[in-house]
């Protein structure tokens, strides 16, 4: 395909649109992505996943720690040829001379349906807040973050066991073809459809998730529990702490009908205990029971709640804190 790409991008969901972009027959000329940083205990200096991409594909890469005020990379970019630049989860402010600098502008995947959560973590609030439906928007890169006037908005479903991570594998997969038919349309007719301002009175911002977000309330409701374990999977993960030490929870499931009607009025709430010898369900505040499918202790691998239990030989009275 003749018309040329610039993409900016960095996480795993990035890439992913990327690599169905360049097996479609899209020409991407460079991608634009966050710099190496350490990962894991060891620290070791790792590229993101649209680099690796990149570079096992021969396309070149561009970095920079601070785009917005990082001139030479900028100039870089400048002299790269782009028909147009398209940007999904890149993590950085784009400058307007660079976003403005295409032909066709600049165009961005964004994770909700905007005006709704602009900001660094659209799905993740959707799923914490308890949303049913969310969805994708495609925009034009503007100069207030996630301002630009809208191309397309598509609503999907929140499922009850959706986390962030399946969530964003199907914006990724529904926002792809729409980005891959608006694309083509480009190339035919030398436009995209029009765009419309978006209703800014109507805006709701969202933060980063941060380690302060990460620890479990047990005193708080089922529900509420439920959604922040799946919102923080797969990053930064929830958290708990049992005998004074954290466990990191991954995924959490609700109980059956019949579980429901277990009695744990007399538990406070942070117990945990066995059902069926393979389940196991903590109460939560509103005495509840939340299924607790998987975690990690401090300094072990991942397993699955009942190898916990089963391993850490919980005496009667211990709760999770």
């Amino acid at each position: 395909m003749s018309i040329k790409i610039g993409f900016f991008g960095s996480p795993i969901h990035s890439k992913n649109l990327l690599e169905d972009l360049v097996s479609s027959g899209f020409s991407i000329s460079f991608v634009v992505t966050n710099i190496d940083k350490p990962v894991g205990r060891k620290q070791i200096l790792t590229e993101t996943p649209v680099k690796e991409f990149a570079k096992l594909k021969g396309i070149p890469v561009l970095q920079s720690e601070r785009l917005r005020t990082d001139q030479t990379i900028q100039e870089e970019i400048l002299k790269q040829e782009a028909d147009i630049h398209l940007v999904y989860a890149y993590g950085s402010i784009i400058p307007d001379r660079v976003f403005l600098a295409p032909k066709h502008k600049s165009i961005n995947l964004h994770g909700s349906l905007l005006p709704k959560y602009r900001g660094a973590s659209p799905v993740q609030s959707a799923i914490l807040n308890g949303d049913k439906t969310s969805g994708f928007s495609i925009q034009y890169i503007a100069t207030e973050v996630d301002s630009g006037d809208l191309i397309h908005s598509q609503t999907i479903e929140i499922l009850s066991n959706d986390t962030t991570e399946s969530f964003l594998q199907k914006i990724t997969v529904e926002g792809g073809l729409v980005l891959k038919n608006l694309l083509e349309g480009l190339e035919k007719t030398g436009t995209l459809p029009r765009a419309i301002p978006q209703d800014h009175s109507q805006a709701t911002h969202c933060k980063k998730m941060r380690s302060e977000n990460r620890p479990i309330n047990w005193a708080n409701t089922r529900d509420q529990i439920h959604n922040q374990i799946r919102a923080l999977f797969p990053d930064p993960l929830a958290t708990t702490e049992f005998r004074g030490k954290r466990l990191v929870l991954l995924s959490s499931f609700l109980p059956t009908e019949e579980e429901t009607k277990v009695d744990v009025s007399s538990l406070p709430s942070g117990s945990f205990f066995l059902l069926g010898k393979k389940r196991l369900f903590s109460v939560c505040g509103d005495g509840n029971l939340l299924g607790i499918e998987s975690l990690v202790p401090e300094g072990k691998k991942p397993m699955k709640g009942f190898e916990f239990f089963n391993g850490a030989r919980v005496n009667a009275g211990e709760t999770f804190t």
